[in-house]
């Protein structure tokens, strides 16, 4: 498998292609253009020199051949160059440089100088231009050139010197941008890793986060670009250390609260081990069944409150009539309602209807009941009663104060020594459950009487529908609120 490709090595790649790129488009525009200026002013110099021996020709004493004299170059023609020049007028040669008439001259076009690229017999590379004059009227040694129209001449010069500056200027322009290329190649690396220094630094403080020191955040004073990603990184820290927390909670409640019934259950079989009473096996198994239920009560409502509280469970609202499902919880709680004696009056008949969700709701509903009928004086009155965005529940509780009832919402609170099956969870779970589903869940103490009140702010209707949906669902939420309620 290919390892990816380092940010420091990828950027270094694209700066110095993109810079390769840029200067040689540039250095290719600037050497083209130089060399059509070079080439521009060979050409103008060239037609200077022309037309300066067109002139000279045109002078009586030297207008013939014999006066030039055949082979003779002017002296500002003459150089270390090779040149060729070849004069006519009309259809007759009157003058040239030696091998001058074997070449092909550029044909005029419209009177105007013409100039083009020629080569000799050796092959040597020549710039050539031709132009056309006025005859001179001056005549010598028996040839005139009055009776022409006009002369034709012709002059070509080695391009060795142009070809030679041009290849120069390349050279100077080409060799500057590789120079350019290579040091930008070599500090492109330390100066891209001096700009990636924040990205280092935030590695760095990375690495001293852990499970030990959840709490710990990066520092959102940093660079405009690392700025999103560091807030979206300490949000993602914030849900850790929260999931961190929660399952510290439950492992810790579980811990401890697994403790005494594990103990009880160890004692009492290590008792009968050693000790047998010849009990009963049913009356033992039973017992101990029984601290096995009250230990998956535990478990099933810490699971249920801890995902509650994470946001895993999610609310799938429907219609449920509030009457029916209180109905349903007291048929559920009915033998301990007889066993203790308790007057259970339910205040309202009418089919209400809420939005909300089925199972958490019959969370809420069933484990206030479930603590009413729990821990009311034997042969007291419970009073349930709902209207249109509440739901109340009245019970005596004369061993409660005030400070009692603010603690009723921690988890694993329980007053007295006696608690039964109940795990201390009920209203925790209860005020968890009622909060993502939007309601409230408020307990006052007053006259010796604990009101627990459920308020919802979606709207309710007293239409009579189909509520079995909403109170026979056998999905796992279900089961588990099941569960709490027995």
């Amino acid at each position: 498998m290919i390892s990816p490709m380092s940010i420091r090595l990828r950027i270094t790649l694209f700066l110095v292609g993109a810079i390769v790129l840029t200067l040689g488009s540039a250095t290719w525009l600037l050497d083209a253009h130089i060399d059509n200026e070079v080439a521009a002013q060979a050409d103008t110099n060239l037609l200077e020199r022309a037309q300066a021996l067109s002139d000279i020709f045109r002078m009586g004493p030297i207008a013939t051949q014999s006066a030039l004299g055949t082979g003779r170059m002017p002296q500002f023609l003459a150089d270390d160059g090779i040149v060729y020049f070849n004069i006519r007028c009309g259809d007759e040669h009157v003058l040239s440089s030696p091998a001058a008439a074997d070449l092909h001259w550029p044909t005029m076009s419209a009177g105007k100088p013409v100039f083009a690229d020629m080569s000799d017999a050796k092959g040597s590379e020549l710039r050539g231009v031709s132009l056309s004059f006025p005859p001179s009227s001056l005549t010598g040694s028996g040839k005139g050139t009055s009776s022409a129209s006009s002369c034709h001449l012709g002059l070509a010069v080695d391009l060795k010197e142009v070809r030679s500056f041009q290849t120069s200027m390349d050279r100077i322009e080409y060799g500057c941008v590789l120079i350019a290329v290579l040091i930008v190649a070599l500090l492109a690396p330390l100066l891209i890793r001096r700009g990636l220094k924040p990205l280092t630094r935030l590695a760095e403080a990375v690495q001293l986060i852990g499970p030990e020191s959840p709490e710990r955040r990066l520092d959102t004073d940093s660079s405009s670009e690392l700025k999103p990603l560091i807030m979206r990184f300490n949000e993602v820290l914030s849900r850790m250390e929260e999931g961190l927390m929660r399952e510290r909670q439950f492992a810790s409640g579980v811990a401890h609260e697994l403790r005494t019934p594990l103990a009880e259950m160890h004692t009492m079989i290590e008792v009968e081990l050693r000790y047998p009473s010849h009990a009963d096996l049913r009356a033992f198994l039973a017992v101990i069944g029984n601290i096995g239920m009250e230990m998956e009560r535990l478990v099933t409502a810490l699971l249920l409150l801890t995902r509650i509280e994470a946001g895993i469970e999610r609310v799938q609202y429907q219609s449920i009539d509030i009457g029916a499902l209180t109905r349903k919880l007291l048929e559920r709680l009915g033998e301990d309602i007889h066993r203790r004696h308790l007057d259970v009056t339910l205040g309202t008949r009418q089919a209400l209807i809420w939005q909300a969700d089925p199972t958490l709701l019959e969370v809420v509903l069933g484990n206030l009941l479930g603590n009413a009928v729990a821990y009311a004086p034997v042969g007291s009155r419970l009073r349930v009663s709902y209207q249109s965005n509440s739901w109340t529940l009245q019970n005596d509780a004369p061993g409660l104060d005030e400070d009692d009832v603010l603690l009723m919402h921690r988890r694993f609170w329980r007053k007295g020594q006696d608690a039964g099956v109940h795990t201390g969870l009920g209203v925790a779970l209860a005020t968890a459950a009622a909060g993502i589903q939007s309601m409230h869940l408020s307990l006052k103490l007053m006259s010796g009487q604990l009101h627990a009140v459920v308020r919802t702010d979606r709207p309710a209707s007293l239409s009579v529908t189909d509520s079995s949906s909403g109170t026979g669902a056998s999905s796992p939420r279900a089961l588990a609120s099941e569960c709490l309620s027995r």
